[in-house]
């Protein structure tokens, strides 16, 4: 999988010397905020992508992550890291997200530099970093008996408490929800599993508001809340809307306007209070 994920990075973005896993953490943040400084992001969200950075380094390698490594439940390709590193740092005011064009799948394994071995319902021990798992395709998932893999599966696919619905070749795009890209697991009452199915748009037919991205299905078709309407969240508001203070209220706001949500900015990016460039997306 490591091979397969070089052969596509180092198409068009050849990579700089190997990566050494004690440099990967550092190496990597710098990559994400230098070039904010650069791109109008302001001096708040670069705070924050630092404060990230001393969170999430300040024990990496962690000796879980190194056993892991040394027992072969995680492989680490120094090769690959270093093209993903390049191509972040040549991102110039591109978004994190965008200017590597992942799908789902790939962000798993950061684009094949961690390649996970542990299957669903396998143990596992958490790495201290929150991108990185020894399951492959998925995450460690605390149980009352121990800390086991939750696998991510497909469209079609089988789904219990350790198989969670995931479009994995959905397009990661910058300020989208993650809802959208989890799908829900359709299990018959009083069986404990399911079959993963993409939910139903507004507008289509429904049976049940599970079935529908909305939640909400009236008169047997999924609907939406129009603006000023009543919400829990967004994904009830209709197109163009989002949700705040339970109101559906217009999005699309422009830079540097004040903002609560992804959702309230045209760049679908809200740092520190105020919408940004989309640049200025993190991960």
């Amino acid at each position: 999988m490591g091979v397969v994920a070089w052969g596509c990075l180092s198409e068009s973005h050849p990579p700089g010397d190997p990566v050494a896993l004690e440099r990967f953490c550092d190496s990597f943040f710098d990559a994400v905020c230098t070039p904010l400084e650069a791109c109008s992001c302001g001096a708040a969200v670069l705070a924050d992508c630092r404060s990230e950075e001393r969170a999430l380094c300040a024990d990496f390698p962690s000796d879980a992550l190194v056993t892991a490594i040394d027992e072969g439940r995680l492989t680490y390709d120094p090769m690959v890291a270093a093209a993903l590193l390049a191509r972040l740092r040549g991102r110039g005011c591109e978004g994190f997200v965008a200017s590597l064009d992942w799908r789902v799948r790939d962000l798993f394994d950061l684009g094949g530099t961690f390649v996970g071995q542990r299957r669903a319902g396998e143990p596992c021990t958490s790495l201290g970093f929150e991108l990185i798992s020894e399951c492959s395709t998925g995450s460690c998932l605390p149980t009352a008996g121990g800390d086991v893999c939750r696998e991510s599966v497909d469209e079609g696919a089988a789904c219990d408490r350790t198989h969670q619905c995931v479009d994995l070749d959905a397009d990661l795009q910058t300020g989208g929800s993650i809802d959208r890209l989890v799908l829900r697991c359709e299990t018959p009452t009083g069986e404990d599993v399911g079959v993963c199915r993409s939910w139903t748009a507004e507008g289509g037919a429904c049976a049940t508001e599970g079935e529908c991205w909305t939640s909400r299905c009236e008169g047997d078709v999924c609907v939406s809340v129009p603006a000023d309407g009543a919400c829990l969240s967004s994904r009830e508001c209709a197109a163009g809307l989002y949700c705040s203070s339970l109101t559906c209220v217009p999005g699309g706001a422009p830079d540097g306007a004040p903002c609560d949500d992804d959702a309230a900015c045209a760049s679908r990016v809200c740092a520190g209070s105020a919408c940004r460039p989309a640049g200025c997306d993190l991960f």
